[in-house]
């Protein structure tokens, strides 16, 4: 389709209708991705399931089996203490797998649906965007992963013990409410390493204007990735904030800056093209008169 065509308006029910299709194909691939690993065997010999298995992993990982505090160690365990505990986290590890198994599936029916509204160029450009969107949620989820989430639990853990005091009590932890905390810190880290993203789509196609960075405007933002860490870190001492402040920050002067430089490139290409255009015109008369002669 040339940039310039435009096509003719559809009825808002056949929006409707379509985006009813494209959300069933969603579904259906996230209920087939759920189901084929959800039962790929982690282990073969005895057979565990990766929807048993996933659970385990993030636990194992991401919560002390003890923690030192005042010279005293404490031992960590976890307790169900809910007859539902169990379903809700295979539940959950389910619906996790499938999203991720069926994300490419989900991709495309959002690009193909709202592929018809953009121009040659847009769809080119949502395409390429869709990659960095794909790796600035895996390197949030990493940060999550392997720095973030290891020191908010063990963090939360010492000031349970605190309240254990001398007793030498044992730290006790619902497992469902704490695998639940983990998944949804994960999910949060990752989407706010997407929004540098949209501030370079912003500032490239002048949506917003590069001047709002200027200044006192990355101040302004420093500030913002604090209250951001703030909101998603339950850490109340502030290095779990500024454990994803600080990245988050930096993505965001990349991107500040490379939206600035990319945008400064399309102003001297289209200001080449206009000038070579009015070049032609203004050398179209003078050819026809020296045809003529």
């Amino acid at each position: 389709m040339p940039e310039d065509e435009e096509l003719p308006e559809e009825p808002l029910w056949d929006h409707v209708v379509e985006l009813s299709i494209r959300l069933k194909r969603i579904l259906t691939a996230v209920f087939v991705a759920a189901l084929v690993l959800s039962a790929l065997p982690y282990s073969l010999s005895p057979y565990i399931p990766l929807v048993n298995a996933l659970p385990r992993l993030l636990l194992e990982r991401l919560v002390p089996q003890n923690v030192t505090f005042m010279g005293r160690t404490y031992t960590i365990q976890l307790a169900q203490y809910s007859p539902f505990a169990g379903f809700n986290i295979l539940f959950q590890s389910t619906i996790l797998l499938g999203v991720l198994g069926a994300s490419p599936v989900i991709a495309r029916e959002l690009i193909a649906y709202i592929g018809p509204a953009l121009y040659k160029h847009e769809r080119e450009a949502l395409k390429k965007y869709s990659l960095v969107a794909i790796g600035l949620f895996a390197l949030g989820v990493a940060i999550a992963y392997f720095i973030f989430i290891p020191w908010v639990m063990r963090f939360l853990f010492i000031m349970s013990v605190i309240v254990a005091g001398n007793h030498g009590l044992v730290a006790f932890s619902d497992i469902g409410r704490l695998f639940t905390l983990i998944v949804k810190l994960l999910i949060a880290t990752g989407v706010m390493f997407e929004i540098p993203l949209v501030i370079y789509i912003l500032i490239v196609y002048e949506i917003v204007g590069i001047e709002v960075f200027k200044g006192n405007g990355m101040k302004y933002a420093f500030i913002a990735s604090l209250i951001l860490g703030a909101i998603i870190s339950p850490d109340p001492t502030g290095l779990g904030m500024l454990m994803l402040a600080i990245p988050y920050y930096l993505l965001l002067v990349a991107a500040v800056k490379l939206g600035e430089r990319n945008l400064a490139k399309k102003k001297r290409a289209s200001a080449k093209a206009e000038g070579a255009e009015r070049a032609v015109e203004a050398g179209a008369p003078t050819a026809g008169v020296e045809s003529q002669q």
